[in-house]
């Protein structure tokens, strides 16, 4: 009886001793190429805690970004959390991708809770920051990457519908914003009044805010997102009827808005659209 729990102790340490040098090896739940863009990544930003991995499918092509933050995450974003090279790498899908594809993180590998400590910027309280360094990949196949070009974002063509928008002035702000941030995942008008008079912000995102959402269209294949809509009152700018719901974004991820800077106007008549200098006024808007 006592060499079979010396037998038991021998194996039990064995075991231990085993699962202890896993921790520092490559995750075998992920493919070695993407393990070794991830270390590399890492070692040339090496002064962060939190790593983004974001995985998004555009124009029918399939891209991840790599980014990094001192200590900032958005909770409303994270699908899971693993530790590489003693850093937090926090990954998530834009929308529907090969992330489930390339990753197959173990139970026992998430570290959901190491996050605890770290800025949640999804929070109310916390101000808007954003990641920084983001180095974006094209997913040729499961074993094969390269750093995306500008090429890998084109479309067909450019932007030049007028669907929805019921105003000229209006859809060449919408195309030429399109046309020259590189076709974003998400662009969006957000409508708002500030003392009597009614605005529009355009920017860009690649999530959406669900509280705010009017509706949905798209533009050359681009997503376009509308917000507040009800603050255009009756000046025939967009065809209401013509958006879709938010069920067709059923595949995005939603949080709270904005995160990214925005192009603002001051709407003055359905074809007088003026540009907003005023940095009083920008920040009420």
């Amino acid at each position: 009886m006592r060499k079979l729990k010396n037998i038991i102790i021998f194996i039990v340490l064995i075991t231990c001793n085993i699962a202890c040098k896993n921790t520092n090896r490559s995750f075998t739940s992920i493919p070695p190429e993407l393990d070794s863009v991830i270390a590399k990544y890492i070692a040339n930003h090496p002064d962060n805690e939190i790593y983004d991995l974001i995985f998004e499918s555009r124009n029918g092509k399939q891209f991840f970004t790599l980014q990094c933050s001192s200590d900032l995450y958005i909770s409303d974003s994270v699908d899971g959390c693993f530790m590489r090279e003693g850093k937090i790498i926090v990954y998530w899908s834009v929308n529907k991708s090969w992330k489930d594809s390339l990753l197959h993180i173990r139970k026992e590998e998430q570290c959901l809770d190491s996050l605890a400590k770290y800025t949640d910027l999804a929070k109310d309280d916390v101000n808007n920051d954003a990641p920084y360094n983001p180095l974006t990949y094209r997913i040729l196949s499961i074993n094969q990457y390269r750093e995306a070009v500008a090429s890998d974002w084109e479309y067909p063509k450019p932007a030049c519908d007028s669907n929805v928008i019921k105003s000229s002035a209006l859809n060449t702000i919408v195309n030429d914003y399109i046309n020259t941030n590189g076709s974003p995942t998400i662009v969006y008008l957000r409508f708002s009044k500030v003392n009597g008079d009614t605005f529009v912000a355009v920017g860009k995102d690649c999530v959406y805010d669900p509280k705010l959402f009017s509706g949905v269209f798209y533009r050359d294949d681009r997503v376009v997102v509308v917000y507040s809509v009800d603050n255009v009152d009756n000046m025939d700018i967009i065809d209401k009827q013509s958006m879709l719901p938010i069920q067709e974004m059923c595949d995005y991820k939603t949080s709270k808005f904005p995160f990214y800077p925005e192009e603002k106007y001051r709407i003055v008549s359905k074809e007088v659209i003026d540009s907003v200098s005023d940095m009083n006024l920008w920040w009420k808007i």
